[in-house]
């Protein structure tokens, strides 16, 4: 059965509409003289989204097996697929299960770790709702083990999840404002997701519901949207970097439990709630206090690249994101060796978009290894000359415009 398992598209299919949605944002940003996106920001983002849906590709496999063999062995029932019902059941399961797995992930360490990603970036639109892990596949698997042994299907399992991802969609945007007190009680809408994203003091892991916001009301973790939002994490991240925004907090938990002088702080560093101390000599274990803040004045990581540097930039975005999306599209028809190849492109090009967006001294020499890197992957694809033609004049362009920034900075010196 799960050999021959194939998973409902249903955000893949989405994504156009997202960038619709996104387009329609950016319109009303424009009319109503809003800043709602930053160029520089919202290619981190994105850049975080298309890791996190390639990497996924290599980590779906083991929650999927899982789901399975419960489903399979320790189901108690079995929902009929064509039972609207049932469906309706599974949605709101979903969605308990979804609230325990994102409380626990703002609550645990270890959990944060792979959670915290989403709440890197200091503004608050439609692009952050893309900005996702690349690791949470690892553990998020288990909060929804119920779903497998009340016996909903995989598949129901999987597209039930899928339509939870695509409604939060919608709630991460200043655009709109609260909707009626029936549907503000019941539902997450954008303004108790602004809450869930701020770093004020008094919203800090509050509203953890994904459709509903009724369980957030039943378990005290609720928090109505009173003051204005200041968003971002109370550690700002300084860094566009998708690759080490996965990685960081899980580099900093090792640091800390290395730096602990007691065995079981060691142990305790992975499970306690982030902004945690352990002992240290006299000093008791403790909290960071959480700092106040205010639009005002909080400052927002804001690098600038010159005009030229947006064009190069965006203008290879644009093609890696288009690149990305065909390949998920299509991505059956790869080989494992394929697809292993084609994830390392991509992440290597994501990396260096964002190094030169941010004038990182090593930018320079990253582009030029993933546009290299780039051939061995057309070398392995068997292409025709057509392809190595067009990797040429891309690295013909890229010789050009490294050395005319490269010059650009030296006049400026």
């Amino acid at each position: 059965m799960f050999e021959n398992f194939t998973p409902p598209p249903i955000v893949t299919f989405a994504i156009p509409v997202f960038f619709l949605l996104i387009g329609i944002e950016v319109y009303i940003g424009y009319r109503k003289n809003k800043d709602l996106y930053r160029l520089n920001d919202s290619i981190a983002d994105l850049s975080t989204g298309i890791i996190s849906q390639i990497w996924g590709l290599f980590q779906k496999g083991v929650g999927l097996f899982a789901y399975f063999y419960i489903y399979e062995h320790f189901r108690i029932y079995e929902f009929a697929m064509n039972n609207p019902w049932a469906w309706v059941l599974c949605i709101v399961g979903q969605d308990f299960c979804y609230y325990w797995s994102h409380r626990l992930a703002h609550e645990v360490n270890f959990l944060w770790a792979g959670h915290v990603i989403h709440h890197h970036s200091e503004e608050y639109n439609l692009v952050v709702a893309l900005r996702q892990t690349g690791l949470g596949g690892l553990f998020s698997w288990i909060f929804y083990v119920p779903l497998a042994l009340f016996g909903f299907h995989p598949w129901m399992y999987l597209a039930s999840g899928q339509i939870n991802l695509i409604y939060q969609f919608w709630v991460h945007t200043k655009a709109v404002g609260k909707i009626g007190k029936i549907g503000e009680y019941i539902l997450s809408t954008p303004s108790h997701h602004r809450v869930h994203h701020a770093i004020n003091p008094i919203y800090i892991d509050k509203n953890h519901g994904g459709i509903f916001i009724i369980f957030d009301r039943m378990f005290g973790t609720f928090q109505e949207e009173t003051e204005p939002c200041v968003y971002g994490t109370v550690k700002p991240l300084r860094s566009f970097n998708p690759v080490y925004a996965n990685f960081h907090y899980y580099w900093e938990l090792v640091k800390q439990a290395f730096a602990a002088e007691y065995f079981m702080d060691k142990i305790r560093v992975f499970f306690k709630p982030p902004g945690w101390y352990p002992r240290q000599g006299d000093k008791p274990a403790g909290f960071l206090p959480i700092p106040e803040v205010s639009p005002e004045t909080f400052q927002k990581y804001d690098p600038k690249p010159t005009s030229e540097v947006k064009t190069y930039t965006t203008s290879w975005f644009v093609l890696v994101l288009l690149l990305a999306f065909a390949f998920l599209l299509f991505v059956a028809k790869f080989s494992l060796v394929s697809q292993i190849l084609v994830t390392i492109w991509v992440t290597l090009s994501l990396v260096a978009i964002n190094a030169l967006i941010e004038n990182k001294s090593w930018a320079g020499a990253m582009e030029i290894t993933r546009l290299l890197f780039g051939f061995l992957v057309l070398g392995y694809f068997d292409v025709g000359w057509e392809y190595y033609a067009i990797g040429i004049v891309c690295l013909l362009v890229a010789g050009i415009y490294l050395y005319r920034t490269g010059q650009q900075k030296t006049q400026a010196v």
